[in-house]
């Protein structure tokens, strides 16, 4: 198998948001599509990566393929691409492969390993407050409330504006989301709601702010948290939370 990625820097970040969540993976190659999911040692976050066939220059997968690596290994190779870098993956017995290819090419190979994986299938949650968003926003509201304790609590009670208050023992800090300033492309309230996060997981996934335009939030009241990241055009990733309950 062989597929190549016309932008290198982008799956960094991918596996970059990763290794904050588990440190092995294993990436399932089909004809059709890319697919990740992981679940995080507390089991209380799950990520899943699924990059289409049509985002890669080249895709030549006629069956299925699994390659496990260690994610903290991959990053430090993946970190040393530049701007306009493609990335190349592909298998040679037993070996993963993955070459850098730019103004000249880096080729490095890790061992595919064995992960102990276990199938796990996308929660299927209806929640009530929907939004997308400029990533931009979100990525200052955390880093924002970290500055102030160790949970973030995400609120809508109408469809004009999405709130996210960082809260600590004696203070706290609060972002407001709204079309006027035109940080808020939608938002959609079918309930009113109101839920609280560890922020020491969702900033594990803030990274990919880098490579997203945008992001879907979606939230019910004591119901997991969703972001929703696109990638390239038509890659995604989606995170799913567990809500702290006090």
């Amino acid at each position: 198998m062989k597929a190549i990625l016309p932008e290198a820097r982008a799956f960094a970040s991918i596996i970059e948001a990763l290794s904050r969540v588990v440190d092995e993976a294993s990436m399932k190659f089909t004809p059709e599509k890319v697919v990740l999911r992981a679940l995080d040692p507390a089991k209380v976050s799950m990520f899943i990566m699924e990059l289409p066939s049509i985002l890669f220059e080249e895709y030549d997968v006629e069956e299925e393929v699994k390659i496990g690596f260690n994610t903290a290994v991959l990053l430090k190779l993946l970190k040393r691409s530049k701007r306009d870098d493609k990335l190349e993956i592909a298998l040679e017995e037993g070996y993963a492969k993955f070459s850098i290819i730019g103004a000249y090419s880096k080729l490095y190979k890790i061992l595919n390993i064995e992960t102990a994986e276990e199938e796990l299938p996308e929660p299927r949650i209806e929640l009530n407050v929907n939004a997308i968003i400029h990533s931009e926003p979100l990525k200052h509201a955390i880093k924002d409330a970290e500055t102030i304790g160790d949970v973030v609590e995400f609120s809508a009670e109408t469809e004009d504006e999405l709130i996210i208050k960082g809260k600590g023992e004696t203070s706290e800090t609060e972002t407001r989301i709204s079309k006027e300033s035109g940080a808020l492309i939608s938002l959609e309230v079918k309930e009113p709601s109101k839920s609280t996060y560890a922020i020491e997981h969702i900033k594990n996934i803030v990274s990919l702010t880098k490579v997203a335009d945008t992001v879907e939030v979606s939230f019910s009241t004591r119901m997991p948290l969703k972001l929703a990241f696109t990638i390239l055009g038509e890659g995604k990733v989606t995170y799913f939370l567990a809500p702290k309950v006090e």
